[in-house]
């Protein structure tokens, strides 16, 4: 039976959980009892029993009174309080989930998990207790790069993309530093590589986009609703990219990693649409189709000597270019010894 008022049990003091717990035990065995034997039985006043009894209805526990057998029963099968069957594993979840949301930034979620837990703590017996430091020394979940700013509006564009609500943001580019003004319909809030990111159809550019929430300097979540496009598929739109930028081409990308990158390479998926091919010598081929080369750019020249792009051209120029430019650099660089010395 779903509970009436779930948000109640964050009132429980211990030793009233301690006595519910017996209380609904009881209820379930068919053991009869009254009012008075339970404060007997639990050295309390019998008003304290009404209260208990209060508080096992107003959670959903359907308890009565049968006055012909002088005792309280159920009067349907019922199985146990969520909170009061919680497991100490499963107790030790709700902790791995908060330095989870802890890591991915500042947000409403991580806050109101936090306060969850806090409150579920309090109300637990000490066999079921996992106390957060002792459970931070046994694991821990690096949050890695992350904005300098908290995403301060994700709690809003998150509620405006729910209820497909038109928002106007005030926007700054990085790439030109320029602020701009753009009403967007939003379709999704989601976190990509330390970062959260909006991806709505912007209005002004007539196409869907993405914005880094921690870039948006303003934001009104107007009352005019939305439809999403019927044809446009948000999960498929969003798997065929490699990292956040577009182009709005798919291209299909043919690396090749040495053999000792192939080690470290076979071990990840880097894209849904990826097919790892081993070669005689060790090495790997990669083959992937992606929207953007953008990102693949990047990712490519991180691995240095030790990845060569085969296809297509466009982008082994690219990657060929940024080469050129890097060895431009460092012409002036000497070699170096095995331990770094000139």
């Amino acid at each position: 039976m779903p509970l009436s008022s779930a948000s109640s049990l964050a009132t429980l003091r211990h030793p009233q959980l301690w006595r519910l717990r017996h209380l609904i035990a009881w209820l379930q065995d068919g053991r009869r009892f009254t009012r008075r034997t339970a404060a007997a039985e639990f050295q309390v006043s019998v008003r304290t029993i009404s209260d208990d009894i209060e508080r096992l209805k107003s959670l959903g526990v359907p308890v009565d009174w049968d006055a012909r057998r002088n005792t309280y029963y159920l009067t349907e099968p019922f199985d146990d309080l969520p909170f009061l069957s919680i497991k100490r594993t499963e107790y030790a979840a709700f902790l791995v989930a908060c330095f989870a949301l802890e890591a991915l930034g500042d947000t409403p979620d991580a806050l109101l998990l936090k306060g969850l837990v806090e409150r579920l703590s309090g109300h637990l017996p000490p066999e079921v207790q996992v106390h957060p430091n002792t459970l931070s020394r046994a694991i821990q979940i690096h949050p890695g790069r992350r904005p300098r700013h908290p995403a301060r509006f994700l709690d809003s564009l998150r509620t405006a993309a729910e209820r497909q609500r038109v928002v106007t943001i005030r926007y700054r580019a990085n790439t030109t530093g320029e602020e701009t003004t753009r009403s967007v319909e939003p379709y999704r809030v989601f976190h990509r590589d330390g970062f959260w990111y909006l991806i709505g159809y912007c209005r002004q550019r007539e196409d869907v986009r993405s914005f880094r929430i921690d870039r948006i300097r303003g934001l009104t979540v107007t009352d005019e609703f939305f439809l999403p496009e019927a044809d446009f598929d948000l999960d498929a739109y969003l798997d065929e990219t490699f990292g956040m930028h577009w182009d709005g081409r798919c291209y299909p990308v043919h690396i090749r990693f040495s053999a000792y990158q192939a080690r470290w390479v076979r071990e990840e998926e880097w894209h849904p649409t990826q097919i790892l091919i081993e070669r005689p010598d060790g090495s790997l081929d990669l083959h992937m189709e992606v929207t953007g080369l953008t990102d693949v750019t990047r990712w490519v020249l991180s691995y240095g000597g030790e990845a060569e792009v085969i296809s297509p051209p466009v982008l082994r120029h690219r990657v060929a270019r940024e080469a050129r430019r890097m060895a431009a650099l460092y012409a002036g660089v000497g070699a170096v010894d095995a331990s770094g010395h000139p």
